[in-house]
């Protein structure tokens, strides 16, 4: 073992070198295993086999006492260590062998060098000399090593002679666990009985196995991708081969499998999915698409209109925009109308148009977000109309002359007309006012003619005071009065009759509202009353503003209230009881509002600001519609996201329901404050102190707008 040192002084100590180095267990091979390679083997010469020579190389350098590589002195091993170190410069070799061993060795494995150098084959005059060297191992039973046989070879490459050598060097740098000779034997040369034996891969071939798969998978999966590519007509260009050369982008990839493509490369097979489906199935895949997407698939080809002019589809569509939803039950009395169109009891009646009522209807909420209603006016009051309500057919409205009109929506004139004897009107009134531009429809007033006696009704209960408030579902109507009392109105036939009075405040009475099972009346006395709508009887009254109760709105059995105490309340019908206050920032409040779903509450007042507040927790949401007056009124359309309010400063604003942002202002277009403003899908109906009633229509002459009136 004493020449282990010398033999690795070549290279540095690998972890295997040193646990060799520690072994004290290590047993020293036997004294006959301790000969050098020059005093065991008989050099053979063999004139034909080129790899012989170095291939023997590799035996004399690998052996040594029991079998391991021993001796560097040796003119094979200068041989073998040549062939590895090839491509090293002289200098290169001098310094590694220089920096291990002392100064006598490195002189003694120079000479060595040199005459390895002097040895490689570098024309055919050096390819003699080495054949001349070459010997053929011997058989030595000591070593372990089989046999060689060699094959001579007539003309060995260059090659094929370095090979062997380049498998000694990657073993020989490979870190063992018993020391590098053994495995270095053991790696090299595997016992087969005729063949050389052959090398097993260390980490450095493992890691080249491991790259060459992977390049292979990298491989199949860009073949399998760009054969999808290709099926799939995703490659819309025709290429010839050898046109376009980039390995990087994977164009001109050869595919992995063989294709038949019936069509060409850039013409991409179309199938149309509607010919092939049932037209129910066609008509409820159309009817999940909007109005821009179901116009552009009209255009797609005739069966696709065919399919997307469907009134089936459009009415889907229509109706899933456009159709109100209730929320509460009981629900709440609608305003105007819904703007779908003809109703079969509760639901739309079919066989309508649907596509022209959905451009109508469209082009309606365009103008409401332009601002260009056209102008109407309604005249026939001789004093301030305090309170309105409209369906599609007719308005009602009441007034501080003591009168109640009724009038048709569909010609704008006054056909109803029911008050007191004392109080029928005078010829020449109201006077006429100035009107604005936008003013398409303006009938004069009847009063003093005999169209106006005509029409005029004494019925046989009536109020002998102002009329503060009104309203009305398909059954009755209920008026309110400064003279502290409510009228309910019978109003099923083309005349209406008074049915009873209901007694009981101790002021006038301020604002009503009713459903299928109440009606509730507020009044300056500050207190609300809760009457049974069938029997007239007063069923609970609530108390708890401090100041005039000017509006109360009905959700189901919550009930909100404004007062001019400057607070809006929630009430629980059922117990009485007010559950939560919702404050002004500044004095009272005249209007108050419930949404449809019960989840928000407005209210207005001498402020100037309407407030939105959380119905659940009574927080403010929002305080941004502003006037320069009172607000008198307020409307809340939430299905179609619109707050309307009326104010003293002669304007009303149009504001977005869920931001607060007013967008439209139509100031001055009366003479007077407003005093009640209220709308629907179409239009604002405003009630005015100058006695004049005001639309602003903005379905005014659109196409199909009539398509969408609810009734005849």
């Amino acid at each position: 073992m004493y020449r282990r040192q010398s033999i690795l002084s070549h290279r540095p100590k690998t972890s295997s070198d040193v646990d060799d180095d520690n072994n004290n267990n290590h047993v020293p091979s036997p004294h006959t295993m301790k000969r050098t390679i020059s005093q065991t083997f008989t050099p053979m010469y063999h004139q034909d086999a080129k790899d012989a020579s170095m291939l023997d190389a590799v035996n004399e350098a690998a052996m040594g006492a029991d079998g391991y590589p021993q001796h560097p002195q040796t003119s094979s091993f200068s041989r073998a260590f040549g062939a590895v170190t090839c491509s090293f410069t002289r200098q290169k070799t001098r310094r590694r062998l220089s920096s291990v061993s002392s100064a006598t060795q490195s002189q003694r494995r120079r000479g060595s060098i040199h005459s390895l150098f002097e040895s490689l084959p570098s024309s055919s005059t050096t390819q003699k000399s080495v054949s001349d060297q070459q010997r053929l191992p011997l058989q030595h039973q000591d070593s372990g090593i089989p046999a060689f046989q060699l094959q001579p070879q007539s003309a060995p490459s260059t090659s094929k002679t370095f090979s062997p050598f380049k498998r000694l060097s990657s073993m020989r740098r490979r870190p063992t666990a018993s020391g590098p000779s053994a495995d270095i034997t053991n790696g090299l040369f595997t016992p087969p009985v005729t063949y050389p034996s052959q090398t097993v891969p260390g980490a450095a071939a493992r890691q080249a196995a491991a790259a060459a798969n992977q390049d292979r998978q990298n491989q199949i999966r860009r073949e399998q991708e760009h054969t999808h590519r290709f099926l799939n007509g995703l490659i819309t260009t025709s290429m010839r081969d050898g046109d376009i050369k980039d390995n990087e982008s994977g164009v001109d990839m050869t595919c992995a499998s063989p294709m038949v493509r019936a069509d060409s490369v850039t013409e991409k097979k179309m199938i149309d999915p509607f010919q092939r489906l049932p037209a129910e199935l066609a008509t409820t895949v159309l009817s999940n698409l909007d109005a821009g997407s179901l116009v552009r698939a009209e255009r797609v080809s005739r069966s696709w209109n065919e399919h997307a002019s469907s009134p089936h589809v459009w009415r889907n569509v229509f109706l899933r925009k456009y159709e109100p939803e209730v929320h509460v039950s009981p629900a709440p009395i609608q305003m105007g109308g819904l703007g779908v169109g003809k109703m079969a009891g509760c639901n739309p009646a079919p066989a309508q148009d649907w596509k022209n009522m959905f451009q109508a209807r469209s082009t309606v909420d365009a103008r409401w977000r332009t601002g260009t209603p056209a102008a109407i006016y309604l005249n026939g009051h001789t004093d301030s109309v305090y309170c309105c309500q409209f369906d599609e057919n007719k308005a009602i409205t009441g007034s501080r002359d003591r009168t109640i009109r009724v009038w048709d929506l569909r010609t704008y004139k006054c056909v109803k007309v029911y008050g007191g004897p004392n109080h029928r009107p005078t010829a020449n009134t109201p006077p006429p006012m100035e009107e604005r531009p936008e003013r398409v429809i303006s009938h004069a007033s009847l009063n003093g003619t005999r169209a106006g006696n005509d029409i005029y009704t004494v019925p046989a209960d009536y109020h002998d005071a102002s009329i503060l408030c009104l309203q009305y579902d398909s059954e009755i109507m209920v008026t309110g009065s400064s003279d502290y009392t409510c009228i309910v109105w019978d109003i099923t036939g083309d005349e209406y009759f008074p049915m009873y009075r209901l007694r009981g405040h101790e002021a006038g009475v301020l604002d009503v509202c009713l459903d299928d099972k109440y009606i509730i009346s507020c009044s300056k006395d500050a207190m609300i009353k809760v009457w049974d709508r069938k029997t007239g009887n007063c069923v609970r009254t609530l108390k708890g503003h401090r100041g005039p109760v000017n509006a109360v709105q009905l959700r189901g059995n919550f009930l909100v209230s404004a007062s001019g105490d400057g607070v809006a309340k929630l009430w629980n019908l059922e117990t009485g009881v007010s559950i939560k206050d919702f404050p002004s920032e500044d004095r009272g409040l005249a209007a108050v509002e419930f949404s449809d779903d019960a989840k928000y509450v407005l209210a207005g007042g001498n402020d100037h600001v309407v407030y939105k507040f959380d119905a659940s927790t009574g927080e403010l949401v929002h305080s941004r519609v502003k006037h320069d007056g009172l607000v008198r009124s307020l409307f809340l359309d939430a299905f179609n996201g619109r707050i309307v309010s009326g104010s003293y400063d002669q304007s009303i604003q149009v504001s977005d329901y869920e931001t607060g942002q007013t967008y439209a202002v139509y100031k001055n277009w009366t003479t007077s404050w407003i005093l009640s403003a209220k709308s629907d899908y179409r239009r604002v109906v405003a009630t005015s102190q100058d006695g004049r009633t005001l639309i602003l229509d903005f379905g005014h002459g659109v196409p199909g707008s009539d398509l969408l009136v609810g009734s005849e």
